[in-house]
C-alpha cells in the first residue's frame, strides 16, 4: 500500500482526471454524484466559501501490491480509504472514492475538499511523514504486503514530474557506488543531463544540502529519496573513500582487490604502472560480481577500472590517448599521458589534468604540475625570507 498526498487548485481538472472511462465510483460523501459535472459543482460550491484558499483540492492516489490483488474487493478498498482519511485527519468534509481499472495494479483515488463542512481548512502540515506512518500502520493492521518501493514502479507509465524524479533516482543509484565526493557525483550526473545544485552555509560556505535539476523540474535530494539527502549521501561518500583506501592497502597486505585475489606478479605489474584483468570482483554496493581491467593512478594510491582495454587509443580533446589516461583525467587525476604524436610518427608524453572535475577541457604541460606547485611554494618561501632579512624582521 502506497499513498501520495497532492494539493491542487482546480476541482474541475482533478475530478475529470479521476472520473475517466475506467473509473468506478465506490463512495461519495457530501456531493451530488449523478454526473462528473454534478460532482465538480458540489465541490466548487463549498469551496466558494473560502475563496482566499489557493489550493482547496486534496487528491490522494493509493495503490496496492500485486500480491494483495485477490483481497481488493470494493468494500475492502473503501474501508482502507476511510481508515486512511481518518488517520490523516481528513474528516467532516466532502469526498469521493474512485477505483481505477486502467493499469495492472489495483489502485484508487480519493478526492476531498480541504475546506470542510464548517468552512475550516484541513491542515496538510507534515503530511509526508504522517503518510508514511499511516500506510505502515494500515499495512501492519491488515497484513498487507510491503512492496519493494521504487524498484517496483513501472517507469513507462509515469508522467512528469514523477517521470523526471524516477529518472534522477535511477541515475543516482547507478553512479553513486563510484562517487567519493559531491564533485564526482555532480560530474557523473551531468553526463545524463542532471544538474546538481548545492546549498551552502552562509558563514563557512560549506555544503549543507543539494538538489537535482533535470529540464524544468528540480527536487531536493530527500524528495528524490530519503537515502539521497545530503547527510545520507555524505555517509556513502565516506564509505566509498574508506573502501577504496582499504582496497589499495589490501594490495600490499593481502593481494586482494574487491574480493579477488591477485598473484605477486600481478601486484608487480600494477606497481610498475601496468594493468591486469580481474574476474568475479565484488561490487561495493553488494549487487553481484563484475569483471574489469584494473590499473593505478600515477601516484599508485587509487584503483581505477575499465570495461574496455585500457591501452586502446581514443580521441579526447586535441589528442588521441590511451583510454586509461582519459579515465584518469576525467577523475581529477594528473597523468603523464601517452598520446599519438603524428608529426614524429611516434608518441609524446604530456602531463594532462583538469583544474576542476566538471571542466569540459583539460589542461596540459610538459612539466609535472605537481612538482611545479612544490617549487612555487619554495620560491615564495625564499622571497619572504629575503624580504624579512632586508627589513630585519624575524619569521
Amino acid at each position: 500500500m502506497i499513498a501520495k498526498n497532492i494539493k491542487g487548485k482546480s476541482f474541475k481538472g482533478c475530478v475529470r482526471y479521476v472520473m475517466n472511462d475506467t473509473a468506478q465510483l465506490l463512495e461519495a460523501e457530501g456531493v451530488l454524484a449523478g454526473t462528473t459535472e454534478d460532482i465538480i459543482r458540489s465541490f466548487a460550491m463549498q469551496r466558494s466559501g473560502r475563496r482566499e484558499v489557493k489550493q482547496p483540492v486534496g487528491h490522494i492516489p493509493i495503490s496496492f501490491a500485486p500480491e494483495d490483488k485477490e483481497r481488493m474487493t470494493n468494500d475492502f478498498m473503501v474501508q482502507l480509504a476511510k481508515e486512511y482519511m481518518e488517520e490523516m485527519g481528513i474528516r467532516n468534509t466532502q469526498y469521493i472514492i474512485v477505483r481505477h481499472h486502467n493499469t495492472g495494479n489495483e489502485h484508487l483515488h480519493i478526492v476531498y475538499n480541504r475546506i470542510n463542512n464548517d468552512l475550516k481548512l484541513i491542515s496538510v502540515n507534515h503530511d509526508y511523514k504522517r503518510n508514511i506512518k499511516v500506510c505502515k500502520k494500515l499495512k501492519d493492521k491488515h497484513g498487507l504486503t510491503y512492496g519493494k518501493g521504487k524498484e517496483r514502479v513501472k517507469r513507462a507509465k509515469l508522467k512528469n514530474p514523477d517521470k523526471v524524479k524516477y529518472h534522477i533516482y535511477d541515475t543516482i543509484k547507478a553512479v553513486l557506488p563510484q562517487c567519493k565526493d559531491e564533485k564526482e557525483l555532480q560530474s557523473l550526473l551531468l553526463k545524463s543531463g542532471i544538474h546538481t545544485e548545492f546549498k551552502l552555509k552562509r558563514t563557512t560556505e560549506e555544503v549543507e544540502g543539494l538538489s537535482f535539476r533535470y529540464g524544468d523540474f528540480t527536487f531536493k535530494g530527500s524528495q528524490v529519496d530519503r537515502k539521497f539527502s545530503y547527510g545520507n549521501l555524505k555517509k556513502v561518500f565516506q564509505k566509498n573513500q574508506s573502501e577504496e583506501k582499504k582496497q589499495v592497502s589490501q594490495i600490499e597486505k593481502n593481494r586482494v582487490i574487491w574480493g579477488a585475489e591477485i598473484t605477486p606478479s600481478q601486484e608487480t605489474i600494477l606497481r610498475n604502472g601496468g594493468w591486469i584483468y580481474l574476474e568475479n570482483m565484488d561490487r561495493n554496493n553488494g549487487e553481484g560480481k563484475f569483471s574489469s581491467y584494473v590499473f593505478l593512478n600515477d601516484e599508485k594510491s587509487k584503483l581505477f577500472f575499465s570495461k574496455e582495454h585500457p591501452d586502446t587509443f581514443v580521441s579526447y580533446g586535441k589528442y588521441e590517448m590511451r583510454l586509461r589516461d582519459k579515465i584518469l583525467v576525467e577523475n581529477n587525476q594528473v597523468v603523464k599521458a601517452k598520446v599519438k604524436w603524428y608529426g614524429l610518427g611516434s608518441y609524446a608524453y604530456p602531463y594532462l589534468w583538469k583544474a576542476n572535475k566538471s571542466d569540459s577541457q583539460y589542461q596540459e604541460s610538459w612539466d609535472d604540475p605537481r612538482i611545479k606547485k612544490v617549487e612555487n611554494r619554495e620560491n615564495i618561501k625564499r622571497l619572504v625570507l629575503k624580504k624579512q632579512e632586508k627589513t630585519g624582521r624575524g619569521i
